[in-house]
């Protein structure tokens, strides 16, 4: 194997010889517990980054606070302390009440999924609720890989509805492909152009947590490898070990861009006023994912120093054999 380091095995060597070995072995113990140390907290961070629910936030409350500038009949507020409730229909003739369609009356609760929301499009745009800005009930919220959650600390209104019953303090982020749902009264290419965005979506949702998984794994395989050079083959481990290290940075580099491309994807979605965010909404990245990025430069770290110090030993060694040699 190139760059395999200097060999543990002669003991035949001159005496000058037999001292540099004696040198190099505390060194590359040295770099093998500095290795093994920064691929141990890159784990630590990753797994602590997989398993919280901060990788992005939006904050509403300046869009909360617009909106209340704006004024009581700005369609804004109201919406914020109650549900989409039986949303009446554009048709208000004398015989409309009997001819309205019953799927068409469903409440739709804060937090409704998309279908429910689809399933009164014609509802929702008789009113006018979500085309306007301060119309649609927005929440502060924090997600991540797994959940998608509100700050109930930031927003009095969504506490009072998880209290009610009618949100849920978190809902689960979905990575299966549901049943295609029949969506009333909604052009076909839309409704094409919405399933389309769910099935790409779900497809960078996947390919995040499945790269971020082999991460963790490549990773540990790594540490243990690392750990087993202290006993065995100190110089071949640390570049097997660096090599898994390089190779886990690879696959969480990949994770961290689809989870950004995902996050984009989503707020482009068609409509824009249902998946779309206002302009006055702050939103972006939160702490979790700055967890992933430090654990990727520490695993970076530890694959550069477990490949390149074994490469520069063994250039060391052929240094002082070959002046050894020219003295002899």
């Amino acid at each position: 194997m190139p760059c395999s380091g200097i060999s543990t095995g002669s003991g035949t060597g001159t005496g000058s010889g037999g001292s540099g070995l004696q040198r190099a072995r505390p060194v590359t113990v040295t770099v093998s517990a500095v290795s093994l140390a920064l691929s141990s907290v890159s784990l630590v961070l990753l797994i602590t980054s997989i398993s919280t629910d901060h990788w992005y936030r939006t904050d509403t409350r300046r869009h909360q606070l617009n909106c209340d500038r704006a004024g009581s009949d700005s369609n804004g507020q109201k919406n914020r302390d109650m549900p989409i409730y039986h949303l009446p229909l554009v048709d208000t003739g004398p015989g409309a009440a009997r001819h309205r369609d019953v799927s068409l009356m469903k409440p739709v609760h804060v937090g409704s999924r998309e279908e429910e929301l689809l399933e009164n499009w014609r509802a929702i745009l008789g009113m006018g609720i979500l085309e306007t800005e301060c119309g649609r009930p927005l929440f502060s919220t924090h997600s991540g890989l797994w959940r998608k959650c509100y700050y109930t600390d930031l927003d009095p209104d969504i506490d009072r509805l998880i209290d009610k019953g009618i949100a849920d303090r978190c809902t689960a982020v979905k990575y299966h492909f549901s049943q295609p749902i029949r969506l009333r009264n909604i052009p076909l290419n839309l409704t094409r152009t919405i399933q389309q965005d769910e099935w790409h979506l779900l497809h960078l949702r996947r390919i995040t947590a499945g790269f971020l998984g082999m991460a963790v794994a490549v990773l540990l395989c790594g540490s243990i490898v690392a750990s087993v050079g202290f006993f065995w083959e100190e110089s071949l481990t640390q570049h097997v070990s660096g090599l898994l290290f390089l190779m886990a940075g690879i696959f969480c580099s990949i994770s961290l861009c689809t989870y950004a491309a995902s996050v984009t994807y989503d707020l482009s979605r068609t409509p824009p006023f249902i998946y779309g965010l206002p302009g006055d909404v702050d939103h972006g990245f939160g702490w979790s994912l700055f967890c992933a990025g430090l654990s990727l430069s520490l695993t970076v770290s530890a694959g550069l120093l477990g490949t390149v110090f074994p490469c520069l030993g063994q250039n060391r060694a052929l240094r002082a054999k070959a002046s050894h040699a020219s003295s002899v």
